[in-house]
Order: C-alpha cells, then sequence, then structure tokens
C-alpha cells in the first residue's frame, strides 16, 4: 500500500527512491512491484522518463478480472443451453406418462433434495402468481430462510405471492419473522384456523401437493394437469376469502382470531376427537389445547369434552 502510494503521488518516482524512502532492501521493492504488477495496480511506462505508470483500482480490477468475467459468461451461455435443450423434452416427457397412464400430467418425487430443486426453479420462472397453504403451527427456522430466499426472488420480480397459514403461526416467532419480511416485499398473508393440506401453485399452471398422508418428507405431487390445478386453485381461494390478515394488530380481531380456534375445537370435541390429535389439526401445544378445552367446558357447564360440543351445537356456537 505504501508502495502504490508513492507511485501514485510521484509518478517520476524510481525503485532507488522508493527502497530509500520505505526503508526495503532492493530484493522486498522489487517482490512488491512484481505483486502490483500481477494485480495490475503498475504497469510499465512507455514514456522513458517513467519506470512505472500507476493505473487506478477500478480499472485495475477490470482488467484483471475480464478474463474471468468472460469465462463466466460462456458457462453461463453453457448452462442455458443445456436446461433449455432437456427442458425441451418435457413435453415429449408428459405426453408419453398421459400415454402410460389414465390419469393427466402428475409426477410424484420422493427425494426431497429434488423436490426443493424443482420448487426453486419454479420460483424463478414464475411470472405471475403464488400460491401457498401451510398447515400446522409453524415451519422450520431452516425451511422459513430456505422460503424467504425464493420468496425474495419472485416478490422482486413483481410477481403476486399469497399465503395462508394457520392462526397458531400468530404465536410462532420465526414465522412471525418470515411473515415481517417478505411482507415488506409485498406478499400477501392470511389465517384460518386450520389448512387441511400443503400446497403450493405457481402461475395456476403447477401445484405441488404431498403425497398421501402429508407429510412433505414422504415427497410431493408436482401437478400439471389444467383442470386439477384449478381445482386446487378454487379451494386455496376459499380459504384466502375466509382468511384474516397477519400479522394483526388490532385487538378485537386478535380475540375474533381467538375465536374461530375455539370453534374448531367445539367441533372437534363434538365428534369425539382427543386432545393431541385437536392440537395437531390446529398447529397448537396439547397444553394450549387443554386450556382452550378447561375454559370451554367452564362456560359452557359441561361435564365431558363430548357434552361440551353437543352443548355447543344446542347454543349455536357452532355449525
Amino acid at each position: 500500500m505504501e508502495l502504490y502510494r508513492l507511485a501514485v503521488e510521484n509518478p517520476s518516482w524510481t525503485p532507488e527512491q522508493a527502497r530509500d524512502l520505505l526503508g526495503l532492501d532492493e530484493a522486498r521493492i522489487s517482490e512488491l512491484v512484481s505483486l502490483l504488477v500481477e494485480h495490475r495496480l503498475l504497469r510499465p511506462s512507455q514514456d522513458s522518463q517513467y519506470h512505472y505508470h500507476a493505473s487506478g483500482p477500478e480499472s485495475a480490477a477490470v482488467e484483471l478480472l475480464e478474463a474471468d468475467r468472460r469465462r463466466l459468461q460462456d458457462e453461463q451461455f453453457r448452462m442455458d443451453r443445456v436446461r433449455d435443450e432437456i427442458l425441451s423434452l418435457q413435453a415429449t416427457y408428459f405426453s408419453a406418462r398421459q400415454a402410460r397412464r389414465s390419469s393427466e400430467a402428475f409426477d410424484v418425487v420422493e427425494d426431497v433434495d429434488l423436490i426443493r430443486l424443482l420448487l426453486s426453479n419454479e420460483a424463478q420462472r414464475a411470472e405471475e402468481e403464488l400460491c401457498v397453504a401451510h398447515p400446522g403451527g409453524g415451519m422450520s427456522e431452516g425451511g422459513l430462510t430456505r422460503s424467504i430466499s425464493l420468496d425474495s426472488i419472485m416478490l422482486e420480480r413483481g410477481v403476486v405471492m399469497r399465503s395462508v397459514l394457520q392462526h397458531a403461526t400468530r404465536h410462532h416467532a420465526p414465522t412471525r419473522h418470515y411473515v415481517n419480511e417478505v411482507t415488506k416485499l409485498g406478499a400477501q398473508v392470511r389465517t384460518i384456523p386450520v389448512v387441511p393440506r400443503r400446497m403450493i401453485i405457481f402461475d395456476r399452471k403447477v401445484a405441488f401437493i404431498p403425497v398421501e398422508g402429508g407429510e412433505v418428507a414422504q415427497g410431493a405431487v408436482m401437478l400439471r394437469e389444467p383442470s386439477v390445478v384449478d381445482n386446487l386453485y378454487s379451494f386455496f381461494d376459499l380459504m384466502w376469502q375466509s382468511g384474516r390478515p397477519f400479522p394483526v394488530d388490532v385487538s378485537n380481531e386478535q380475540t375474533e382470531a381467538k375465536e374461530e380456534v375455539r370453534e374448531a375445537i367445539l367441533e372437534a370435541l363434538a365428534t369425539g376427537a382427543k386432545d393431541e390429535m385437536v392440537s395437531r389439526k390446529l398447529g397448537i401445544s396439547v397444553r394450549s389445547c387443554r386450556r382452550h378445552i378447561a375454559e370451554i367446558m367452564t362456560e359452557l357447564k359441561a361435564e365431558s369434552r363430548f357434552q361440551a360440543g353437543i352443548f355447543a351445537h344446542k347454543r349455536g356456537l357452532v355449525n
């Protein structure tokens, strides 16, 4: 740095001057000159009056990295060409599967890493809208971090994003952080008492749903058949229309959301569902579920959970 400063301040500098001013021996000066020349910060002068000419850092960086930039550009072109060539077989793939199966185009993917890769690919290709329905009390922090990364790519391109979560996620810190981040970019998030099944729909053309059992870890089904995707989209839109905005800042809306959770608990109690099943369905802890049940039984003066459900129906508290 000191040698570079000297070269910039004094264009007529000589290695001998540098040696005296910097207190370094000839070998060290020669080594430093070679280093600066290698990084394009010094270049031999065409003028016989000067030994070296100092270049600005920006121009040096451009010159030094130009070859790498061109290699990266060529590699990107090659990757795009290969991808286009492979994806050109997609129509053949699905038409062949249609000929082999009675159902329309779909694919069952059991590898979780491949599912993530497919979701990432569709996120990069999405042009209009992303719809997400996610059951449970909140995703893992790792899953939410991956979602923020993918969602940001789409939102910054102007893709509309709508997500439906369960009311329980309002009390899940990682989910609140995720919602705060994506809503800043224009995403819309609502909650309902229960999200029956997970689904992700891109541009009303491609949908992902879990395999039988509902666990993504067991695999997912990728659907492209228009009528099936449209049916899933209609179901999503019904959930969206009945949802409440997340986050909720108004206290009475928080109370209404809580009442909807309790209504869902009453519905489950009337069917004889156990506490663990109810809590899992609503995405809340068993402890919280039992606290709600105790409050409900006290208010209804019921002696059993099943009786509480029946009393609620008789009083018109649930449908």
